[in-house]
Parts: C-alpha cells; sequence; structure tokens
C-alpha cells in the first residue's frame, strides 16, 4: 500500500502539480477536515506544530506533529483566497501536502533523521509562497 502511495505521489509530481490546485490533499488519517475560520491563526498554529515536529525526538511525537501538520494545511486548503491568488496559494498547500507526505514515509520507515531533512523543505516551500502572497511594496509599483 505504501508503495503505492509512493508511486502516486511520484506521478502526481511529474504529471503537474497545477492540476491539483483545487484539490485537498491530506494524509488518510485525517478523518474530518473543515475550512478554517482563521487563516492567519491556523498558519501560527501551523508554525508552533513545524517547530515542534523539527524538535521531537520521538518518532512516534514526529509522526503525531506531521498528522496534525497535515492536518492544519489541509484545513487552509478548503478556504476560498481572492480570485487572483487562489490557484497561486493552492499549488504551494498542495505541495506542502506532498511534501508533508514524504515525511510520513519516512516515519513509517523509522528513519527520523531523512524525516526531518524532508521537514526542512515544507520550511522553504512556505517562504516561497509567503513571497508570492504577500508581494512587496517594489513588485506592486514595477511587477515582477
Amino acid at each position: 500500500m505504501t508503495f503505492l502511495k509512493n508511486v502516486s505521489i511520484i506521478l502526481m509530481m511529474v504529471c503537474g502539480i497545477q492540476q491539483l490546485g483545487s484539490q485537498v490533499y491530506a494524509e488518510e488519517s485525517v478523518t474530518k477536515v473543515t475550512a478554517s475560520t482563521d487563516v492567519e491563526a491556523t498558519m501560527k498554529s501551523i508554525s508552533f506544530t513545524y517547530r515542534e515536529a523539527m524538535l521531537a525526538t520521538e518518532l512516534g511525537v514526529m509522526q503525531n506533529m506531521v498528522n496534525k501538520l497535515q492536518q492544519l494545511v489541509a484545513s487552509v486548503q478548503l478556504v476560498q483566497f481572492g480570485q487572483d491568488r487562489q490557484l497561486i496559494l493552492q499549488q504551494g498547500l498542495t505541495k506542502v501536502q506532498l511534501q508533508l507526505d514524504l515525511v510520513h514515509t519516512s516515519l513509517v520507515a523509522s528513519d527520523i533523521t531523512t524525516a526531518k531533512q524532508q521537514l526542512k523543505k515544507v520550511k522553504k516551500l512556505k517562504k516561497r509562497y509567503h513571497e508570492k502572497r504577500s508581494p512587496s511594496l517594489w513588485q506592486l509599483f514595477f511587477g515582477k
């Protein structure tokens, strides 16, 4: 089952992440996800949970934090953003979910070191998409 899941993740990456822009992609263990009513508070919770996951030294604790991250990200994926930002933000959130799935796969294999290395990529995605979410004054005045 894990092998098939990994193959599907790779196929999604190869076929183009843009097709998944409007879909919510969360770990199977997330049973019910509702749309975040306060995106800013949810993002702060994601940040806190990320730090907790990076500090975790036990496999089970890190797995719980990653599951929580997946649920929080899924709740933000259900939010309808402004038309001009919807596609790019959903694309970023989907990439984060895919990366969290890779982290989860490493944890299932009991490889906490690789899981933490993969989790660092989530932080890079966050930075990249936050820049797209909040353009600088220079970008507003002069475009890209």
